[in-house]
Formats: structure tokens, C-alpha cells, sequence
């Protein structure tokens, strides 16, 4: 039996479930218009799109050496994480917990 490798650079079934747990919300809310997936050699990218905006927004990739990274693009492309597992890099995207103001007033 002929065991092939899985690529290193590609997004595990787990990676794509955390992916997912984020974007049907938004895209089912309209936040997103659409979410493209992108293969190469040495990458797994996917593009997501906002409403009215042609091109990609923001892209989450997986490189050759199974890094995780989040780009922002409006005016040039900054990464807005990296991690070692997809989970860590999407972070970004969980909400904050809303801090509740206590009615006290600081310093009195």
C-alpha cells in the first residue's frame, strides 16, 4: 500500500471546521459576500470578500512550512495574524467579551 503524504501547506478538515465556525455566521448575516479557496504549490488561501467590494478583503493561508497567516487588504496587504494552528491565527475574529460598566465612577 502507497501511502501519500499530506502536503504540508494545505488546511486540514479541522482547519476549514474552524474556518467555517466563523464565516457562515457572517456571511448568512451579510457581513460577507463570498469565500473562495485558493491552492498552489506552496500555499492554501482563502480569499473572502466583502459586500460591493470586488476583491478580497482578507485572505487566511496556509504556507509550506504549515504556518497559519490572516492579510488585510485596503490600500496595501498587512498581516493581521500568524500562528502555528488555525484556531490561534482566527482569533482575531472571535468577539470580546463586552466589558459591563459598574456605575462607579474612578477616583471618587
Amino acid at each position: 500500500m502507497t501511502v501519500i503524504p499530506f502536503p504540508a501547506c494545505r488546511f486540514t478538515p479541522a482547519d476549514l471546521v474552524a474556518f467555517y465556525r466563523i464565516a457562515l455566521p457572517k456571511c448568512s448575516r451579510g457581513a460577507w459576500a463570498a469565500v473562495a479557496r485558493q491552492t498552489g504549490r506552496h500555499h492554501d488561501r482563502l480569499l473572502i470578500s466583502l459586500p460591493g467590494i470586488e476583491d478580497p478583503v482578507f485572505i487566511f493561508e496556509r504556507d509550506a512550512g504549515g504556518r497559519y497567516r490572516l492579510w488585510f487588504r485596503e490600500g496595501g496587504t498587512r498581516c493581521i495574524g500568524s500562528a502555528a494552528t488555525a484556531e490561534e491565527c482566527l482569533g482575531v475574529w472571535h468577539a470580546a467579551p463586552v466589558r459591563r460598566r459598574s456605575g462607579a465612577v474612578p477616583g471618587r
